[in-house]
């Protein structure tokens, strides 16, 4: 019987960690639900004193909280800030990047969308970060995105990396102006669900070590179940039935301790009818081999294998080999560090094909660059990966000569993005990446950035880095829309232009890609309290330039001067002699103020009110009164207009008109 067995096995580093920070603690501490998901561990800590909870409403206040590796909502945060409860940390640090880019989106506008277990507790602790607003999707049925400009989405750590694209591809995100996606599924989960697919495909029965109520452990156990017999056992029992089992794969969740699997392997062994052989695995690569042996040989073999294990080649792998003999189906070479030849195919020596032209290069003893793109049978490689991976090498020498070149971001260094073009690593540092400081450098990882050579000296060839800047192309293509605005605008050209946004003193408008400010005295001719009164965000409308400033960047537009003056139109409106109808504004000693228009207002004296003598006009007229009148007097220059009412009354017997001087 084989045993087949991953290379990584145990507590993932999150697991390690929080259960390490948990036996650290010298003083009586409560924790808020299972540190993680195994009996084993929990009792192991309580016998340690620590006291599991299931709120914070029962940890008094001035205790020690210990936050499980699912971590727990912003809430729990600020409940134990108030009672001055003391906090010991031990959020898996990548559902803690998880949380943290909840809270940060959330911040900004953005709808969170969280595909996983909503009755989880990492589920429930993430959504505690963006105010328990988040969607909580299950990837298995369908979801659309309504009214929502902007969304993120992400996943559980733990999630079925098998449903990733099958659970994006059952959300419809067609009203979605803005989307974001992090794949935030745990590498270890990744790893460890490979580890499952890959082995159970080979083997007749696989064993899954785990707590039962472990989301990673049953994620495992799902996988296995499809494609073979599976057992889930959280070790306390290992009486398997190996009846008719010629291969057996032992799997772990990540809260699973390594000496529960070692005691399932142990038991195994010592039960096992026929002779037994233990294979380590690294992805698809066997790592380790013993070959059949009894009971104690094994034992021995794989406390050696865990002591030093042999020299191993992964897929992708780079080596560097020398040529041993050029045949007709392509070429044997010799590799450094390991007993087996390494073979080259025909159609693994040339990237354009022609690989005949490149075997009438070699010779004995030549040597070649190659990548692993097999180790099933035998050691196989290929030339043409690494010319393709270093095809961009070629780019360089016009790089140094100033020239723009793209490249994709790949990982966050200090301060600075990193990613890979041929054989050099670019290096933009954050102060490069745009014009102003970019403070969130994982937004960019996975953008391609258009780039130049950042200075003189910036590519050393012998590192194979060059240090490249995207802002020194975005300052040089603003510097030609500056140019290409100043030099085709003047003082008095009628512009079009949008409104972007508001100040108290005025309305930014973009002109040809451009601010300028159209001030607030200059939107209308009578009196706006803001840009607001008289314009709309996004609107689009013509301006006129007042002044132009470009050392201080500066344009001055108007909009009242493209409209026609009031007193002008009230002019054309309100006639010498037109008897109109207006409402009393005002009221003075002297008279009142009739209202005829928007902003345009009358005088009625008080001695054209009636044909009788008034000593207070109060007893004729009151503010809000509409009234008939006659325009007698109209001044645009002066912006007056005098009124009369007497003139439309009858006039009483005995009142003379006053006589005029001839």
């Amino acid at each position: 019987m084989k045993v087949w067995l991953p290379k990584e096995i145990g507590f993932c580093n999150g697991v390690s960690s929080a259960v390490q920070k948990a036996l650290n603690l010298d003083v009586k501490a409560y924790c808020l639900g299972q540190i993680v998901h195994n009996k084993q561990v929990t009792l192991t800590l309580e016998n340690h004193g620590i006291i599991f909870v299931d709120s914070i409403d029962d940890v008094p206040d001035g205790a020690t909280l210990l936050i499980r590796a699912h971590g727990v909502g912003k809430s729990v945060y600020d409940e134990a800030e108030r009672r001055n409860i003391k906090i010991v940390d031990a959020t898996c640090p990548s559902v803690k990047a998880v949380q943290k880019k909840a809270y940060d989106y959330h911040r900004k506008g953005y709808k969170i969308v969280l595909i996983g277990d909503a009755r989880h507790p990492e589920i429930i602790g993430v959504n505690g970060w963006c105010d328990n607003s988040a969607v909580i999707f299950d990837g298995k049925s369908r979801l659309t995105l309504e009214d929502c400009d902007k969304a993120l989405i992400m996943f559980q750590t733990t999630y079925d990396s098998r449903f990733f694209e099958k659970s994006l591809q059952n959300i419809s995100t067609y009203r979605v102006k803005t989307l974001e996606l992090f794949n935030t599924i745990c590498y270890n989960t990744l790893q460890r669900q490979n580890y499952a697919q890959m082995l159970s495909s080979r083997c007749d029965l696989a064993i899954v070590v785990g707590d039962v109520n472990s989301s990673n452990t049953k994620r495992l156990y799902e996988i296995t179940s499809q494609n073979c017999r599976t057992i889930l056992t959280d070790g306390s029992a290992c009486d398997f039935d190996l009846e008719n089992c010629k291969d057996v794969c032992i799997l772990a969740g990540a809260s699973t301790p390594k000496e529960l699997c070692e005691e399932v392997l142990r038991v195994m062994i010592e039960n096992a009818k026929d002779t037994v052989s233990v294979e380590t695995v690294a992805n698809d690569v066997t790592v380790t081999e013993h070959k059949a042996m009894n009971k104690d040989e094994a034992m021995l073999a794989k406390a050696v294998s865990d002591m030093k294990e042999g020299h191993r080649y992964k897929l992708g792998q780079k080596v560097k080999c020398r040529v041993v003999l050029v045949s007709d189906d392509g070429v044997y070479v010799s590799i450094p560090s390991s007993k087996k030849e390494g073979f080259i195919p025909n159609a693994e020596l040339a990237l354009d094909g022609e690989y005949q032209q490149v075997k009438d290069t070699l010779s004995t003893d030549s040597v070649l660059e190659c990548a692993v793109i097999s180790v099933d049978k035998g050691i196989a490689l290929s030339k043409k990966v690494i010319d393709e991976r270093y095809k961009d090498d070629a780019l360089v020498a016009d790089i140094k000569e100033g020239k723009e070149f793209t490249c994709l971001m790949t990982r966050v260094g200090k301060e600075c993005l990193t990613g890979k073009l041929g054989s050099y690593t670019v290096i933009v540092h954050a102060s490069q990446i745009k014009i102003g400081y970019v403070k969130n450098l994982e937004a960019y990882v996975g953008k391609t950035l258009r780039l130049v050579v950042s200075g003189v000296d910036k590519v050393d060839d012998n590192k194979r880095v060059i240090f490249a800047s995207q802002k020194t192309i975005l300052l040089a293509e603003k510097k030609a829309r500056e140019d290409e605005f100043w030099n085709n605008i003047e003082v008095g050209e009628i512009v079009e232009g949008k409104v972007l946004r508001f100040a108290s003193f005025g309305a930014f408008v973009s002109v040809r890609g451009f601010d300028c400010l159209a001030h607030t005295s200059d939107l209308a001719w009578e009196h706006v309290k803001g840009p607001q009164d008289v314009l709309n965000v996004g609107q689009v409308c013509e301006f006129v330039v007042l002044a132009l400033d470009r050392d201080k960047n500066r344009v001055s537009l108007g909009y009242k001067q493209l409209q026609p003056q009031p007193w002008q139109v009230a002019e054309e409106k309100f006639p010498i002699g037109a008897v109109v109808t207006g409402k009393v504004a005002r009221i003075m000693p002297f008279g009142a103020f009739v209202e005829l228009d928007s902003h345009i207002d009358g005088l009625l004296h008080v001695s054209n009110v009636s044909w009788e003598w008034l000593d207070d006009i109060n007893k004729a007229l009151k503010v809000g009164d509409e009234i008939e009148v006659q325009v007698m007097e109209f001044d645009a220059d002066n912006k007056r207009i005098t009124l009369s009412r007497k003139a439309l009354l009858p006039r009483p017997e005995g009142v003379e008109t006053p006589k005029t001087e001839d």
